[in-house]
């Protein structure tokens, strides 16, 4: 009698699973601009927060990651991801500066805090609420990190530099803040897309460049086309990059997709930070041996940290945005000042 209720109560089991409605979620296919043209960027964080996203949903969000370039303007994603060119976007916020300069403070800037204290912002501490505000209010669009960058090579150069007077009249790629922070000291800037950078260091129409890490920039090359390797990265301490979604896009996907793909965002940026320090040390060493490093001298570093104060004082007098996003950094960056003592 237990045999047969036990085999009846399974076929009843069996019978009521076949009549209940299957749930299954509907396929999405998303596509990505980026404002890289390869390397790390592209291949790691862009791709790997496809991959991720795709993992985690069994599947059902399929993201596809175009060069920069290909969907619109390198330098212009979050315009080409607003107007429904793109999905999504792979960016960094400081490209943005031009029309908002609080892009800078959410990219990284000569100002930002390390990497390890910038990460804990975003997760922990209220910042990634703000550029979600932020980017909702002044874009039009939604966005969360995706991806992270350490202390950077401060430039690939034709010149060595090491004083402040080394580095006054020389021509330089680069971006952001620094881009105005580095005329004030005395240099010309011209800002180039990431596939502009080689021909333009190579041919010499530029005198030096700052684009990313020693590993990253092994990528571009750069170490082939210029002698000097100038250190430290006092432009830009830490980097991250953001994945910026169509409003449209952004509002018809269900809790568990939003979550997926910040939670994918997320463990992006601390996969980078662990990979880029894995692999710098070793790239630096090559530098050693086949380039001629110059570190930049006391006077130079502080002659830097004033101008950057400065311009961020300047930012923030007249940008309320910019103001708001830099006091509560700065404020939760303090918590860490005697961080040293026991970390």
């Amino acid at each position: 009698m237990n045999k047969r209720l036990t085999a009846l109560l399974a076929g009843a089991a069996i019978a009521s699973l076949s009549l209940a409605p299957l749930v299954v979620q509907a396929e999405q296919k998303l596509s990505m601009a980026t404002a890289w043209g390869g390397g790390p960027l592209l291949e790691m964080s862009a791709k790997g927060w496809a991959k991720r996203v795709e993992f985690n949903s069994n599947g059902a969000i399929k993201v596809e990651v175009f060069p920069g370039g290909t969907l619109g303007k390198a330098l212009k994603v979050t315009n080409a991801v607003r107007k429904g060119v793109a999905d999504v976007g792979h960016n960094w916020a400081g490209y943005d500066w031009g029309i908002d300069r609080t892009g800078v403070l959410f990219g990284g800037y000569a100002g930002s805090p390390p990497l390890d204290v910038f990460m804990l912002w975003y997760t922990k501490g209220g910042g990634s609420e703000l550029l979600m505000e932020w980017r909702v209010e002044k874009f039009g669009v939604a966005s969360f990190i995706c991806g992270s960058i350490t202390r950077e090579i401060f430039m690939h150069s034709h010149k060595k530099v090491q004083t402040l007077d080394d580095f006054k009249g020389m021509k330089v790629r680069t971006s952001g803040a620094w881009a105005e922070i580095a005329q004030s000291l005395g240099a010309s800037t011209v800002i180039l897309a990431g596939s502009e950078v080689y021909p333009a260091l190579e041919r010499k129409v530029v005198d030096a460049i700052e684009w990313g890490t020693p590993w990253m920039n092994k990528s571009g090359g750069f170490y082939k086309a210029a002698k000097y390797i100038i250190v430290p990265g006092i432009h830009q301490p830490a980097a991250f990059q953001e994945c910026v979604v169509n409003k449209k896009v952004w509002n018809k996907l269900s809790d568990r997709d939003k979550k997926i793909m910040v939670d994918a965002g997320i463990a992006t940026a601390v996969d980078a930070m662990l990979t880029i320090n894995h692999n710098d040390a070793p790239v630096f060493e090559e530098y050693l041996q086949s380039n001629v490093v110059v570190d930049l001298d006391t006077e130079f570093i502080a002659a830097a940290d004033k101008a950057t104060a400065q311009w961020t004082a300047k930012q923030a007098a007249k940008n309320k945005w910019f103001a708001r996003v830099w006091k509560h950094q700065q404020a939760y960056a303090k918590m860490f000042a005697n961080s040293a003592r026991y970390r």
